[in-house]
């Protein structure tokens, strides 16, 4: 199994978002939304419309990972608007999966992800990616937003904060806490 890494640099995601919505708006959605709610791959490529829509026909403002009830992710305005938009355009219905095939109306394939994902990444110069690297760089991006490595460790369903920071590619060089008590 080859190793990959979390998109660290957010100008790499950027280039990601556009050639992935010069593409497709499926592809470009399928990985803003991976990366936003560092959702699990399966629970990802089996998303029906009715899981991003609330009871008032709204996309939901808040992501709650199946793992973790009492930690809420917050879905960003224009997100939740460009999933809005692609639902209405391509005439989904609720019982229908968000991310599907567009020749078979079938949910993606693992395969199918990967080649997406991959390919992109290929196209933008960015090395060691994979289906995972979605998962791991939320995490990343949610640790060096300052969220505490304990939340994420319980987000992701990890036993260890070691498992954690290993998982996200934080090296112990990395981390810099300065503690000054002045009692």
């Amino acid at each position: 199994m080859n190793f990959v890494d979390p998109i660290r640099d957010k100008s790499d995601i950027h280039k990601m978002y556009v050639y992935l919505q010069s593409q497709s708006m499926r592809d470009y959605l399928l990985f803003k939304f991976a990366i936003h709610t560092g959702i699990k791959l399966n629970e990802l490529l089996n998303l029906s419309v009715n899981d991003v829509f609330n009871e008032h026909d709204e996309i939901v403002h808040v992501w709650v990972a199946s793992a973790a009830e009492d930690i809420r992710v917050i879905i960003p305005e224009k997100l939740r608007n460009e999933l809005k938009w692609y639902v209405d355009e391509e005439k989904l219905g609720h019982e229908d999966l968000l991310f599907q095939s567009k020749r078979t109306k079938k949910g993606l394939s693992r395969q199918q992800a990967y080649r997406i994902i991959n390919a992109a990444a290929t196209r933008v110069g960015i090395e060691h990616i994979g289906l995972t690297t979605l998962r791991k760089t939320f995490a990343y991006h949610t640790y060096r937003s300052g969220v505490s490595i304990s939340i994420i460790q319980k987000y992701l369903g990890h036993q260890t904060s070691y498992e954690t920071m290993k998982f996200i590619g934080i090296t112990k060089k990395e981390i810099n806490t300065t503690i000054a008590l002045n009692l």
